[in-house]
């Protein structure tokens, strides 16, 4: 699985709906605060998760790099979960 996945359609709404949502739900900071990219980082019980972004407003594309994860975890875990979170604030 690609360790870099590219979303399209996403509106400055869902956007921030991801980040809330994400921050709420896992304790998902993303840094700098108000920035269109930099890293997305979550602690787990296994360890971390970073991942780098970068949204592009005005081709309403989001980004994602996979930067680090415990091993123990999953590609498709992480990435099933980034597509979930996107489907239910494409859908709110």
């Amino acid at each position: 699985m690609a360790k870099t996945q590219r979303f399209d359609g996403i509106t400055s709404s869902v956007w921030e709906c991801v980040k809330a949502t994400s921050l709420r739900e896992h304790g998902t900071k993303y840094e700098p605060a108000g920035s269109p990219d930099g890293t997305a980082t979550t602690h787990t019980p296994v360890g971390e998760v970073v991942l780098r972004y970068d949204y592009n407003e005005t081709e309403a594309s989001l980004t994602y790099t996979l930067a680090k994860k415990p091993f123990i975890v999953s590609e498709a875990v992480i990435w099933d979960g980034i597509k979930s979170t996107l489907k239910g604030c494409s859908s709110s």
